[in-house]
């Protein structure tokens, strides 16, 4: 198959969004075309208009000229104003072949949606009752509310995907077993086992880590913090639970990050309202050791101030401690969000090979060594992003699908159109971005309501206008025709 060249936005997306195309219909008005383009290639549009981080917009070539289309909030308006709305058909063509999908995070999702979508028989399966991994155990209501969630989950299981809940891999079933009734298997359990800092005093009492104090609170539990709590870490799982512990009533909380705010993998506006509701953030900090009380509960961390030195594997500048720099911290809790990987455990009892213990390894279609078993997501790649799961579960389906109908697999290569002249830059007349309705500071920190309100219709085809249609020649039509200087210059 011949390379594409498609717009920035399109190339840099893990699904290949036709971005430019369902941001033109909702720039007309036309809701049901933008959320069909959608829905061609994203199973999750209303989560991603959400939570995706937003590769797209980080390429998007209307940032040279003022700041880039709010794409994810313009996928979010086009999935909540679409409800209702029968977008999607069953396969009328049905293969024999039955396939298990276990874990139902957004690869093990994505992946069930995809093969539905081709013809077969699929059953999910998942030790929860409650379906969406991560997306309804670890991600806030503020942040993803779970009625956009399981609207998602439903939409999927109605192309006709059965759903064993309650049941453990390795507990209450085999991959062995499940090749007796099904003739191919996904794994895509996800990667929820998270780490704690090399510390001393960490068998200390209330020392939790993130995901499993996030999956508490999902659950309806409402632990006790106290007044200070001392979250670690700088992704979007630290800033999920310090926000999480202002909702709860604790009266101080600070993230400790060992790097610096550029180097913060996280999305700027939520940065932004997670200082804005209170959290104070110390960068190029780290913790030794965690002190403890008479009755051995955590009482204080110790840190130490921090600089950077040469990059290291992940490319960014690696930590060194600053010698005698080490100060304390008041904590009554602290929160350990420093990252997470797949459950060994789990993954010792299956027969598949694995790399540095806990991720499955897979060929370059997603293959396992045990015939017929496919992994994808988080398990095979470690902590990904939610787009980056969704398109390693759609190639997982793909490649199921290649496998038993013994075609070939064809890769698709798509390729970004390059900047925008300098001349066109010049012409283009400056439009601030829409900004997202939120609620106040004073209302979000009281409550786990919906902090982003939406676009509503005039915002979204507003901020729509701004798009440059990259990869037409409408812009230039229109440049040529307001601008003569424009005639020689583009």
């Amino acid at each position: 198959m011949s390379p594409k060249l498609v717009p920035p936005c399109q190339a840099a997306c893990p699904i290949h969004t036709d971005v430019r195309s369902y941001v033109s219909a909702i720039e007309k008005g036309d809701v049901e075309t933008a959320i069909r383009f959608n829905r061609q290639v994203n199973p999750l549009p209303a989560i991603c208009g959400r939570i995706c981080p937003r590769p797209c917009e980080n390429v998007c070539r209307r940032g040279q000229v003022d700041e880039p289309i709010a794409i994810a909030m313009l996928k979010r308006f086009a999935a909540d104003n679409s409800k209702g709305l029968s977008l999607i058909q069953k396969s009328e063509k049905l293969y024999d072949e039955k396939v298990a999908v276990i874990g139902s995070g957004p690869a093990g999702l994505a992946a069930a949606h995809d093969l539905a979508l081709l013809g077969y028989r699929v059953t999910i399966f998942d030790g929860n009752y409650r379906l969406g991994g991560m997306l309804t155990e670890g991600i806030p209501e503020y942040r993803l509310p779970k009625d956009v969630v399981m609207e998602e989950i439903d939409i999927i299981l109605s192309l006709g995907v059965g759903v064993r809940t309650g049941l453990y891999l390795g507990q209450d079933f085999t991959i062995e077993g499940l090749l007796k009734d099904f003739q191919g298997i996904v794994l895509a359990i996800g990667s929820q086992k998270s780490l704690f800092p090399r510390c001393k005093g960490i068998e200390l009492s209330r020392i939790y880590t993130a995901v499993d104090f996030l999956k508490q609170v999902c659950r309806g539990q409402r632990p006790r913090l106290g007044e200070h709590v001392v979250i670690i870490g700088g992704g979007h799982t630290a800033l999920d639970a310090a926000r999480t512990c202002l909702r709860l009533g604790s009266r101080k909380v600070t993230i400790i990050y060992r790097r610096t705010v550029e180097e913060m993998p996280v999305d700027r506006a939520e940065l932004e309202e997670t200082v804005e509701e209170g959290v104070k953030i110390l960068y190029l900090t780290a913790p030794v050791e965690f002190l403890g009380n008479e009755n051995e509960n955590v009482k204080k961390v110790r840190c130490i101030k921090i600089e950077l030195g040469e990059l290291d594997e992940s490319g960014r500048p690696s930590p060194k401690p600053i010698e005698n720099s080490e100060f304390e911290l008041d904590a009554d809790t602290v929160i350990s969000a420093i990252g997470y990987r797949p459950e060994e455990e789990i993954l010792n009892t299956t027969g598949l090979n694995l790399r540095d213990h806990s991720r499955v390894i897979t060929d370059e279609t997603c293959a396992t060594n045990i015939k017929n078993v496919f992994a994808c997501g988080d398990v095979v790649s470690g902590p990904s992003s939610l787009i980056e799961a969704i398109a390693s579960g759609k190639k997982s389906a793909k490649a199921i699908h290649c496998h038993f109908r013994s075609l070939p697999e064809e890769p698709e290569t798509y390729y970004g159109s390059g900047m925008l002249n300098e001349n066109l830059i010049k012409l283009i007349h400056k439009e601030s971005r829409q900004k997202m309705p939120t609620l106040p500071v004073e209302k979000r920190i009281n409550s786990f309501d919906e902090v982003e309100l939406g676009y509503n219709r005039e915002q979204a085809m507003r901020e729509a206008q701004r798009c440059l249609k990259c990869g037409t020649s409408e812009l230039v039509r229109k440049l040529r025709s307001q601008y003569p200087s424009a005639q020689k210059n583009i």
